[in-house]
């Protein structure tokens, strides 16, 4: 249920093992174009190499092979492709899962999303918005990130989210406009406006006013990061400055110390307790993103470029209003200092990312999945909880042995569970699970046993 990126690399991994399976998907869109690949804009890059996109783990040039021999023969290790590509090279991948495993399994794309989904004990049964019925064994919750929390209130020229029909089109080049968040989200979105002649200021804000940082070429550490003894948030913290500082004086960039963390964050995470774990998503996740999701070299340097030419003026404040002034919209704004902080702006553009408490999700099929206690929030309020294959966990506390999931919704359980790495390798396990738990006994013939004199 869901053929972005999640759902594709379940389905391709789930081909690839060569055991007999009908399998369906469900979206809306094409395969392998969920929201993040389905972009209409060249400027909307990768936020990570071509050498580290591959969804093959023990294939870790296959993306960039890939680019090589569709139209950028010239593409090095280090180049950030456009996502859109990106979106091709999965429905490429899955295209051809699909004709090696055609004579062991059918795959079929329903172009249509799920209203419900039941379960009888035997089999679940899912009834699409157009109709259609289908049955199946097990079922992959393959959502990918939820939407945007919703600001109120709801007046003319706000808009939930940059890729809400019409939030990125249809505007005076000249007026300004403000953006709520200035993470990633909000650079695409700057970027969109740009590619389409916006000449205003754009606005951001957010409570830090921190924009990302930006990739760079460094030396890699020998070792992972080495968090034992570090106690708590606090002691976290204190480890990766130390080390951070450590790496300068030995001639290595801080980026290198953050992404040595990437082996081994999901293990300090589950090893923290759970008041440490809501102390760092207080307190530290908004430095925590800065670092770890940076922009694509070419990237920053135009948001730089902007930001020193007035075009994009970062605040650190909170909202605090929005009200019609004729054909525009007047916002009011808590800067950091306390001082009061008014703009009048065209429209209004939620850039805040994914809102990960599902208990909030307008997802009617999650809203009843919920309610039926088939799946629950995870325990820290973000996120589902499942156990450590992904298979959901039911309101009783017990794992559900028909209902799985992956990437985003892990959020909670999983501190990092949304980059390409991290789904590749999840997704790859739970298609080895899934048949691992589906397969049917096979009893050895009687010839077998007589043949080695038993």
């Amino acid at each position: 249920m869901g053929g972005g990126c999640c759902g594709t690399l379940v389905a391709v991994h789930l081909l690839r093992q060569h055991h007999p399976a009908h399998i369906d998907m469900i979206d809306e869109r094409i395969p392998g174009r969920g929201l993040a690949y389905s972009t209409a804009w060249d400027d909307h890059l990768l936020n990570v190499p071509a050498v580290r996109m591959s969804v093959f783990g023990s294939e870790p040039m296959h993306f960039l092979e890939w680019l090589r021999t569709h139209g950028r023969p010239d593409a090095s290790p280090d180049c950030f492709a456009p996502r859109k590509v990106f979106g091709s090279y999965l429905q490429d991948v899955l295209n051809d899962a699909v004709r090696a495993a055609a004579g062991t399994c059918r795959f079929r794309h329903h172009y249509s999303r799920a209203a419900r989904l039941t379960y009888d004990g035997r089999v679940a049964r899912i009834a699409l918005v157009d109709g259609e019925r289908i049955q199946a064994d097990k079922v992959v919750l393959a959502t990918g990130n939820p939407a945007p929390f919703s600001l109120e209130p709801a007046v003319p020229g706000c808009f939930h989210s940059p890729w809400e029909p019409g939030a990125l089109t249809g505007f005076d080049p000249d007026a300004d406009m403000l953006l709520v968040g200035a993470g990633l989200t909000a650079v695409d979105a700057f970027l969109a406006l740009q590619a389409q002649g916006h000449r205003g200021v754009v606005h951001c804000v957010s409570r830090r006013g921190k924009l990302p940082h930006v990739h760079t070429l460094y030396r890699t550490l020998p070792d992972s990061f080495d968090a034992a003894g570090t106690g708590g948030a606090r002691g976290l913290l204190r480890a990766i400055r130390l080390r951070a500082r450590a790496a300068e004086r030995e001639g290595y960039d801080w980026r290198a110390v953050v992404d040595s963390l990437r082996p081994v964050t999901n293990d300090i995470w589950c090893g923290l307790e759970r008041c440490e774990q809501r102390r760092i998503l207080r307190h530290l996740k908004t430095w925590w993103d800065i670092h770890r999701h940076r922009m694509a070299p070419e990237i920053g340097a135009r948001v730089g470029a902007a930001v020193a030419s007035g075009r994009l003026v970062v605040h650190a404040g909170r909202l605090m209003g929005v009200e019609p002034d004729g054909s525009r919209l007047r916002v009011g704004i808590t800067l950091r200092s306390q001082a009061p902080l008014s703009l009048s702006v065209e429209r209004m553009i939620n850039c805040t990312g994914s809102d990960e408490n599902y208990r909030r999700s307008a997802n009617p099929l999650l809203r009843s999945l919920l309610e039926s206690g088939r799946i629950r929030v995870g325990a820290i309020g973000r996120g589902l909880e499942t156990d450590r294959h992904g298979a959901l966990m039911e309101s009783d506390g017990t794992a559900s042995g028909w209902l799985f999931t992956l990437g985003p919704p892990r959020v909670g359980g999983l501190f990092e569970t949304t980059a390409v790495p991290e789904i590749r390798k999840q997704a790859e396990a739970l298609a080895s699970y899934l048949f691992s738990i589906v397969r049917e006994p096979e009893d050895v013939p009687v010839d077998y046993f007589l043949a080695a004199g038993i």
